[in-house]
């Protein structure tokens, strides 16, 4: 099956049932626990790994991206290799001989996923380490380092294949979805992962009123109705629905947090129906009920975003990395899983770094600072400004620049909150002319000199032209320079009232003066969020930018407490179908607009507050597109009227389109992206998991091979 992605790109073949691979196809230094640099930091290998394949010499991945295979045998079927043996990390094998470990053979299940990687076989050893500005949210130099997600996105970026699953697979009429999991694989405490993890999750958790008041949430629920879960066997589920569910697949691919399963054997501990000592672990973690003790331990098991709030060492994953503690500056340590359930193509265990660091920073200046100084093994969140700054600084910091392409539909999208408890904001929000105007009043052309050195794209919030939605007139729409129109547009809804400071009031004589406190996780949106408000106060309107963080900035969102929002729109085809359109439509993501409609809308007005007849248009256009099987005619007919619809409305105003993004690494680790841009960088895709971060290694040598 295919369709036509937008004006002339090829045709998108994305398979719907889990594909076998994935197609297509000096002196480092490191933060200490005090915070200080290290100047004797070992990033080095402490041996190379055996060679245990006639694969250890070739099998490496073509183009730009390392390349998955599900299991050995599918490995060995692709012609690439026979796995004879298994090898591991020094410091396992260390712990092997001393009786603390099973053999590698027995920690690995009995079919692991193979990954050839694009340079090849690596060296064990060293630490990766990454900023975060916030203690618990993001740092996704981080976090992207570990996770692991059901299933994964191919190296053409249209095939998905297993991952955590050895398969997910579609019943004839997509109304039955069937999860199977690796034969003998562990947790990272070694413990049996099993079908019992996925039922716990479902029937004590998502189900559990008192955990989930609302019930089950996408995707194991569809339009507010449970799938009908069933345990087929020991590694093997199921999920029916009652309607055609064709974007399952999706769902669990792209988002980390749709996962299906927790370690029952560890969370039975804090749940009610199973502990026996529930009152006093509550009294010990100072919370007020059990669902606060279990919400607690599962935050890091949930949204891709809440991954860094572990506060419990040793707490069993499937990820690349455990958990080990954090120090007294904030910054926290993990260490290798010994039950990770991924070799290379020589069947030496992933990953080849010994441990990770998350470095906390204070705000993106600093992380600046802490870049250029080499104080990270890599960095993917600089800015496009600094490069020349970066480059004069490669020598000293001991790393190189490389670049990709931002693949999402705007770089920082602004979206006005239509539900915030204020009428006269909420009347101006809903007048599509003051959403006209605000995006007339943006200099977009000079956002993109200042800021991203001439070489993005000015657009308004739109689709991405490889979108099969994209149409010509969306990039372009009310995105033209014209301060005397957005002056003429505000004018003419009654807003042409000035106070002393030559601000515009209302017609009681109060201020329009709006409120916009979000985290700015980028640089470049710092710059682009200071651009605007200005050329927005040029236009009479005062907006009162405030960096907070990045839980503060959830917790409004969440209460409906936020005037105005802004965030990347990661907007692709796959991404939407896996996270229901949320970029789509209320409460457009972390731009945090019209929350109480949406839960109207997904409660068949039970709660929440009852939105307008374009937002119910809406909500039965994402309902339709959803619903439809994916890549047909009808499923592109849907999503055009979608699209078309939402950026129509200017319910979101964009900035910037497709810059390239710098990545900064050491110089001698190795295995990752070259100094290029073909690599597509996205949210959708989780940015560095398309690089497979497991197979990065540091050289004995001073540079790469």
């Amino acid at each position: 099956m295919g369709i036509k992605r937008g004006r002339g790109a090829p045709l998108l073949a994305l398979a719907l049932i889990v594909g076998a691979c994935g197609g297509g196809g000096g002196d480092d230094t490191a933060e200490t626990g005090d915070g200080a640099p290290a100047t004797d930091v070992d990033d080095t290998a402490e041996s190379t790994p055996a060679e245990n394949s006639s694969a250890a010499d070739g099998a490496t991945a073509e183009g730009v991206y390392p390349q998955q295979f599900a299991t050995t045998g599918l490995f060995s079927s692709e012609g690439a290799g026979d796995i004879a043996a298994y090898g591991e990390a020094p410091m396992l094998a260390e712990k092997v001989a001393a009786g603390e470990l099973p053999p590698v053979e027995e920690r690995l299940p009995t079919e692991p996923a193979v990954i050839a990687a694009t340079g090849g076989i690596g060296e064990y050893g060293g630490e990766l380490a990454g900023p975060a500005t916030s203690p618990t949210c993001c740092g996704w130099d981080e976090l992207e380092m570990r996770i692991q997600p059901l299933a994964i996105v191919g190296t053409d970026l249209q095939s998905i294949i297993p991952n955590i699953a050895e398969s997910i697979e579609p019943s004839d009429d997509f109304t039955t979805w069937t999860v199977s999991i690796r034969e003998g694989h562990k947790w990272s405490d070694g413990e049996p992962f099993t079908s019992e993890d996925f039922r716990f999750f479902f029937e004590d958790v998502v189900s559990n009123a008192d955990l989930r008041p609302g019930g089950p949430e996408t995707p194991w629920a569809m339009d507010g109705v449970p799938a009908e879960f069933a345990v087929i066997d020991e590694r093997t589920v199921s999920y029916t629905y009652a309607e055609p569910n064709p974007r399952f697949i999706f769902s669990v691919t792209s988002e980390r947090g749709n996962r299906g399963y927790l370690p029952a054997h560890y969370f039975k501990q804090f749940h009610l129906d199973y502990s026996e000592d529930l009152d006093a672990r509550i009294s010990d973690a100072g919370v007020a009920s059990w669902t606060d003790l279990f919400g607690q331990r599962e935050s890091p098991y949930k949204f891709t975003w809440d991954l860094g709030s572990e506060i419990d060492p040793g707490a069993p994953t499937l990820d690349t990395y455990v958990f080990s503690g954090e120090d007294s500056q904030g910054n926290k340590n993990y260490e290798r899983n010994p039950f990770f359930f991924k070799v290379d193509t020589a069947g030496n265990q992933l990953p080849y770094v010994d441990t990770l660091k998350r470095i906390l920073v204070e705000d993106l200046q600093v992380q600046d600072l802490k870049a250029i100084a080499g104080e990270f093994s890599h960095m993917g969140w600089g800015s496009l400004l600094s490069v020349p700054t970066y480059r004069d600084n490669e020598d000293s910091g001991n790393y190189r620049v490389a670049f990709a392409n931002y693949d999402r539909g705007n770089e920082y999208a602004f979206a006005f909150n239509f539900t915030y408890p204020d009428e006269k904001l909420q009347e101006i929000y809903a007048d599509i002319r003051f959403r006209q105007a605000m995006s007339l009043a943006i200099d977009r052309d000079e956002i993109n000199e200042l800021v991203y050195l001439g070489l993005a794209t000015p657009s308004q919030a739109a689709p991405t032209p490889t979108s099969a939605f994209y149409e010509d007139w969306m990039p372009g729409y009310f995105a033209d320079y014209d301060v005397d129109q957005a002056n003429a547009l505000l004018d003419e809804m009654g807003l042409d009232g000035r106070d002393g400071e030559g601000f515009r009031t209302f017609a009681d004589g109060s201020r329009l003066q709006i409120d916009f406190e979000s985290a700015i996780p980028e640089a470049a949106w710092e710059d682009i969020a200071e651009l605007v408000t200005t050329y927005w106060s040029e236009v009479g309107v005062r907006v009162n930018l405030k960096v907070i963080d990045g839980g503060l900035m959830l917790e409004l969102r969440e209460s409906n407490e936020n005037q105005m929002g802004a965030w990347a729109l990661d907007t692709t085809d796959i991404g939407e179908m896996s996270n229901d359109a949320l970029n789509l439509s209320p409460f457009w993501g972390n731009r945090s607009s019209g929350r109480p409609w949406q839960e109207w809308l997904d409660s068949d007005g039970a709660e929440g507050e009852e939105p307008p007849a374009d937002i119910k248009e809406l909500y039965e256009l994402v309902q339709t597109w959803l619903n439809t099987p994916a890549f047909t005619p009808e499923w592109e007919t849907a999503g055009q009227a979608l699209n078309t619809h939402v950026f129509e409305n200017l319910y979101m105003i964009g900035t910037i389109q497709s810059p390239p993004q710098p990545l900064l690494f050491k110089k001698n680790l190795c295995n990752t992206p070259e100094t290029d841009d073909e690599a597509a960088w996205s949210w959708d895709y989780r940015q560095w998991v398309q690089f497979k971060p497991e197979t990065w290694y540091f050289s004995s040598e001073d540079t790469c091979p």
